[in-house]
Parts: structure tokens; C-alpha cells; sequence
């Protein structure tokens, strides 16, 4: 009884889950764990690692086992993901980062080798050893798309829980290494900095005189005055689609500060029947094709309204 009752202690701080080590450490032996298995009050969940019959059959109880089932893990990738609170992530399949050199075989979970194992930035969250944020998504950058991995790192960076410095011991230690998802996320860091490159006015000119450089497009009025909310000026004006056009280039912490400045003169040019579209510096010069594709779909529904009528 008294194992037992040192067992339950391991149990209840991992989800009713302990493996065979800590149930030797409690003072079962080997034949008093054959016992409870056979008499069902404990559950084999992977080779070594068992969970108590009473115990929830939940997504966490699965995380515990795949923790246990491998000296030194720690939860990473998705798994680290759903215990951040990161947007789109859902608890599946059981996600853990070991040291190179580790078995990365599991029947429970997804198993990731790391060769900077010993230098990851961990956390606690919901009993688990995590990567930290920075870590966990690093790690996603080798499976997501650049617009998720952007739309991610926005998100973090938006809510606070994440600076584009957290990442520099990342960078740092990646030097002449391959990174899956390096790529893609480091540029995106680099635009974020703080110091990041700002293109100038006359580049930015240059890419929306471009965009409107199209035979299906209307005339357009540069630098045109409205009387929104307040006198504004705007790049584009395309008065035959009743449709404004906008190139931003400012540094993302710059257009983060004005983020409601923008959306508040959005507001007062949908009150007058106009559509604003806005374009990144960065949406600019890698989907130009896509960003006049926009423009040209979005000319077409204007003009299905409007008819020839200017305005």
C-alpha cells in the first residue's frame, strides 16, 4: 500500500500516467506491475509506460505518456503549439523534441531531434516542459507556408508574448546550419526589427504605378485629396471603381502603432461607398501577380455596380 501510494503520487502530477521507472522507484517490482496490468487497474499506454485505469482518457494523459516514453523530452512543434495557445492549433497526435542521437520511433507520438537540444529555451505550461515560443516556432517554420508562419508571428508579437529579440539565440547558434523553415522565417524577423529596412516613397511610387499599369484598369489619380474622417491624401485613386489604393512601407512596429488610425479612415471611406485596398511593401514585391489579380477582381465587382458612372 505504501507504493502504491508513491506511485499515485508521480501519477497525480502527469495525468495519471508514470512509467516503469518510477513505479520501481515507488517500490513495485517488476511481477506487482505484471499483476496490475493483467488485473486492468493499470492501462499499458506505450512499452514502459503505463497510465491508472481511473484516469481520464484525455489528450493530456497521451502527452504524459510520450513525454515519459523518452529520457529528457520535452513537448515541442504543434503539441507546444495547442499548450501556447497558438490560433489554428488543435490537440492530435502527441509532439515531443529529444536529444540527437535519440530513438525518434514512437506508436504515440511525433518524435523531433534536435542537435541544440541542451540550448533550447523551455517553459512550463499545464504541468509539461515546453519550448518556449520562439523555440516552438522555429520548429513549425519547416511545415507551414510563409503566410502562416507570418500570420503566426504577428499574432504573438501583436498580443505581447513575443519579441523579435527572443529570437537572436535562435539565429545565432543556427549559423552555417541548415534550418528547415529558415528561409522564410528570418526575413520575416529581419522585417519586424526594429531597425528593419524602410523602401522610400519613390519605390513605392514606382511598384503602384505598376499595378495599375494594366489595360482593364481605369485611370488612376495619384496622390489624390479625399474628405474622409478628415482631409486625406491618397496614393491611388481609381474613380471609376470608386476605389482606393494604398502602399504602405513603413517599418511592421510603425504600422502597428497606426493600426487604428488606418482602420478608423478605412471606416470613413466605406461610409461613402469607397473600398480601400491596402498593399505591404513585402506583398508587393513577392506576389506582385496576385496583388494585381486582386485589384483587377476587385475593379470588376466595382464596375458590375457602378456601371461606366464616375464619381
Amino acid at each position: 500500500m505504501t507504493a502504491d501510494r508513491r506511485l499515485d503520487a508521480y501519477a497525480a502530477h502527469q495525468y495519471g500516467v508514470f512509467s516503469r521507472h518510477q513505479a520501481r522507484r515507488a517500490g513495485l517490482s517488476d511481477d506487482m506491475v505484471y499483476r496490475r496490468v493483467q488485473s486492468g487497474a493499470w492501462i499499458p499506454l506505450t512499452p514502459g509506460v503505463y497510465a491508472l485505469a481511473s484516469s481520464p482518457p484525455k489528450w493530456e494523459r497521451q502527452m504524459a505518456a510520450a513525454v515519459l516514453s523518452r529520457p529528457r523530452a520535452v513537448v515541442g512543434g504543434s503539441s507546444a503549439a495547442v499548450l501556447h495557445g497558438f490560433d489554428g492549433f488543435r490537440p492530435g497526435r502527441p509532439e515531443v523534441v529529444v536529444p540527437a542521437g535519440s530513438n525518434a520511433r514512437s506508436p504515440i507520438a511525433r518524435v523531433s531531434r534536435s542537435i541544440w537540444f541542451d540550448e533550447l529555451a523551455v517553459t512550463r505550461r499545464a504541468g509539461f516542459t515546453i519550448t518556449d515560443e520562439a523555440e516552438t516556432i522555429t520548429l513549425l517554420a519547416g511545415r507551414l507556408a510563409t503566410q502562416e508562419v507570418e500570420a503566426l508571428l504577428d499574432t504573438r508579437l501583436t498580443a505581447g508574448t513575443l519579441d523579435v529579440e527572443d529570437f537572436e539565440v535562435i539565429r545565432r547558434r543556427s549559423i552555417g546550419a541548415r534550418i528547415r523553415g529558415a528561409a522564410h522565417l528570418f526575413p520575416l524577423l529581419d522585417e519586424r526589427a526594429a531597425d528593419a529596412w524602410e523602401p522610400s516613397g519613390n519605390q513605392l511610387e514606382g511598384m503602384l504605378n505598376r499595378l495599375v499599369d494594366h489595360p482593364d484598369v481605369p485611370a488612376a489619380t495619384r496622390q489624390y485629396p479625399l474628405s474622409l474622417a478628415a482631409p486625406s491624401i491618397v496614393d491611388l485613386y481609381i474613380a471609376a471603381w470608386r476605389l482606393i489604393l494604398e502602399a504602405d512601407g513603413r517599418r511592421w512596429h510603425t504600422r502597428r502603432a497606426d493600426f487604428e488610425r488606418d482602420r478608423r479612415r478605412d471606416n470613413a471611406a466605406a461610409a461613402q461607398g469607397l473600398v480601400v485596398l491596402r498593399f505591404t511593401w513585402q506583398m508587393l514585391t513577392r506576389d506582385f501577380a496576385g496583388c494585381q489579380q486582386l485589384l483587377l477582381e476587385t475593379g470588376a465587382r466595382r464596375q458590375a455596380l457602378f456601371g461606366t458612372e464616375v464619381q
